[in-house]
């Protein structure tokens, strides 16, 4: 089944009429940023939406700045313009967090020590107090319903029974615009008809630095993923139809032509790196026998790390979280997490070894006395005290018999 798509610029007219838009010719715009061999880095005035989707979001760039929330969406309008940014406020490891709407244009990006912050002139206690964003509003409208053959004469002349008292259903409004969730992830057509050919997936939305979205990255070729190339494709010549009842992105190119395409170059929406200040004291030499500082290891400075309280923490922030062992080795991540009937968080899934996330083994190591930290940016660390061998050795995760063989297949770090 492929996933439902709201309107976006095309798309307008299809969601209100029924009929299908007709595009208008607009000015082109400027190219995004495409990787030259050899060519000097360069960077881009935009952004690209996946760059925003998942950044903490600070109420300031103070050293006493707080992390109110995080970003789970991005809402255009029916010209493609970036118009709001869902913020995901409070909750415990994700249940009970409240998505809000905050206008795009009062976000700021701010530098601060090198790395890059999203900032929200705002308090963690205004965001909850909005109302809850609606997404129903931006979901597929349903395909309208076949009618059914029309049944034979009979001479029962009943009637089903009728509440008087039901509240009439009310349809929902249905949005012009979209949401950055409901394109990323799309498969891409090169028509409607019988012999329309899948010719890739969208990746990424870039925008210009006013917001307006400019072009899709399109995933193209490549298997699994691996090996795929990321092009862009103008944002306004993608159109959306309907087809038995599913919206389908359509791309009037080919598979050859996007492959042909330079690669979309990533790293120019990336941060600037941090820049050594010229006016800095020179390096002085340490003294004789000084021991090595024991909270710097595996590359990372723990002395900068704060420890989170496990209140804090939601269950989708904790997938993707780095896992340190003993003498603080790598030892795998954090591929999902196992709930309680009431949804209380058991344990975490760490994958441990493989390659590229192929062949890794999952283990299951029970929340009891773990230890997560958070750095200024809001990244998150595990350190526990087992061994990468430890956990190779340990009986693997299965879902199917986890309830009746916890014990066995449970990690608890002392």
């Amino acid at each position: 089944m492929i996933r439902n798509l709201l309107a976006t610029t095309a798309l307008a007219a299809l969601v209100a009429s029924g009929a299908h838009a007709q595009s208008t010719t607009a000015p082109a715009p400027s190219a995004p940023a495409v990787q030259q061999p050899g060519a000097a880095p360069v960077r881009a005035e935009g952004s690209i939406v996946t760059n925003i989707i998942g950044e903490s979001v600070y109420n300031g760039t103070a050293d006493d700045a707080e992390n109110i929330g995080k970003v789970t969406d991005v809402v255009f309008d029916k010209d493609g313009q970036a118009k709001s940014v869902i913020i995901g406020v409070g909750g415990f490891l994700g249940v009970g967090m409240k998505n809000v709407a905050f206008d795009y244009d009062k976000l700021q990006w701010a530098e601060k020590n090198g790395d890059r912050w999203l900032v929200a002139r705002t308090t963690k206690e205004e965001l909850t107090a909005q109302a809850e964003f609606d997404t129903k509003p931006y979901a597929p409208a349903p395909a309208a319903p076949t009618a059914a053959p029309t049944a034979p004469a009979t001479t029962n002349t009943a009637q089903n029974p009728v509440d008087m008292n039901a509240a009439p259903t009310e349809p929902v409004k249905r949005a012009d615009g979209n949401l950055a969730t409901n394109i990323i992830g799309e498969t891409v057509y090169n028509g409607t008809g019988d012999d329309a050919q899948n010719i890739g997936s969208v990746n990424d939305i870039v925008l210009t630095k006013e917001g307006k979205a400019q072009s899709l990255i399109i995933g193209v070729g490549g298997f699994l993923g691996i090996g795929a190339k990321n092009v862009p494709y103008d944002f306004n010549k993608a159109k959306w139809a309907e087809r038995n009842g599913d919206r389908w992105l359509v791309a009037q190119t080919t598979k050859e032509e996007l492959q042909a395409q330079p690669d979309f170059n990533r790293k120019a929406y990336d941060p600037l790196p941090a820049t050594t200040a010229s006016n800095a004291p020179p390096a002085t030499a340490p003294a004789a026998a000084t021991a090595p500082d024991q909270t710097k290891t595996a590359a990372i400075d723990k002395s900068a790390l704060t420890e989170m309280p496990v209140g804090e923490i939601r269950v989708n922030d904790l997938k993707g979280t780095t896992v340190y062992g003993a003498n603080d080795a790598k030892v795998g991540v954090i591929g999902d997490v196992v709930l309680t009937p009431d949804k209380k968080p058991d344990a975490v899934i760490v994958d441990v070894g493989g390659f590229l996330g192929i062949g890794a083994k999952e283990v299951a190591v029970g929340m009891d006395n773990l230890k997560f930290m958070t750095d200024k940016n809001g990244k998150r660390y595990l350190y526990t005290t087992f061994t990468k061998q430890q956990l190779e050795a340990q009986t693997a995760y299965d879902k199917g018999s986890y309830a009746q063989k916890r014990d066995q297949q449970r990690m608890i770090m002392r």
